[in-house]
């Protein structure tokens, strides 16, 4: 009599994994979702069209020979490089209204005007809004654009320099293309003093523009856009929280009483 062999365990066909292994592939699901989440909450929290700015950066120092100081350039050139951004700095000879105008096409995300800036006046003796003195010029000079309105011609507080200025409108209608949300530091006296410039810069693209109200000295304007810049870029803290940061930790210009004003959008 022929005794049957008893079977064994019956052995396991096709791919299997142990209980160890079969966490696994769980795990990398959970991470690709975990991942598209992410993405695609980044994508939705974008507002239409916008896009992360230009990690490009300008100074416009108009200020360079009556004010000097290469402390300023140097100190913004480094926090800025160390962030990421290409600097291009324009000296007084430099800065000119061929510059301005070509300002949005040149892919800048950081614009500082280091430059004078006045309030205009109507006839009637109204003021109404500031001007970015640009370039300085004589009676003749874009005297088109002087007669029809779009430039005026003024001279800076303490000077007897005749400059180019250019009013809300120029900015307006005279440069060419668009910023990619671009922060604006407007550097000058009078330049917050109303939201006209604000207004102007955001219908060229810009996403933030920072001004000043009143009369502030170049000592002042210098020590509050190094102290925004830190911490904007070195600190990455949220443009607003930096602004509202440096306002109290320097107050207002201890000589004029002039103070920085953000506006946005």
């Amino acid at each position: 009599m022929v005794k049957r062999k008893k079977r064994g365990k019956k052995e396991k066909r096709g791919i299997w994994f142990s209980r160890r292994r079969r966490r696994w592939p769980w795990i990398l699901i959970i991470l690709a979702a975990v991942i598209i989440f992410i993405s695609i909450a980044a994508y939705l929290s974008q507002k239409p069209g916008e896009t992360a700015p230009p990690k490009r950066a300008v100074i416009l120092d108009g200020l360079s020979a009556e004010y000097p100081n290469q402390t300023f350039i140097k100190s913004a050139e480094k926090i800025l490089k160390q962030a990421g951004f290409t600097v291009d700095v324009y000296g007084l000879e430099n800065v000119t209204l061929s510059l301005l105008r070509k300002l949005p096409s040149e892919d800048y995300g950081l614009v500082i005007f280091r430059v004078h800036g006045g309030r205009i006046r109507q006839p009637i003796g109204l003021f109404i809004g500031g001007g970015l003195f640009i370039e300085r010029c004589g009676p003749e000079s874009h005297r088109e654009e002087v007669e029809s309105g779009y430039l005026l011609l003024g001279r800076p507080f303490l000077s007897n320099e005749t400059y180019c200025v250019a009013p809300p409108h120029y900015i307006t209608d005279k440069l060419h293309g668009r910023f990619k949300g671009a922060i604006i530091i407007a550097m000058s006296c009078f330049t917050g003093d109303d939201e006209a410039m604000a207004r102007a810069f955001f219908e060229r693209g810009a996403r933030a523009y920072i001004g000043f109200r009143g009369k502030i000295s170049p000592a002042y304007a210098d020590a509050f856009t190094i102290n925004l810049l830190q911490k904007l870029y070195a600190e990455n803290i949220p443009l607003k929280e930096v602004f509202n940061q440096a306002r109290s930790e320097l107050g207002p210009d201890p000589h004029y009483e002039g103070i920085p004003i953000l506006y946005l959008p």
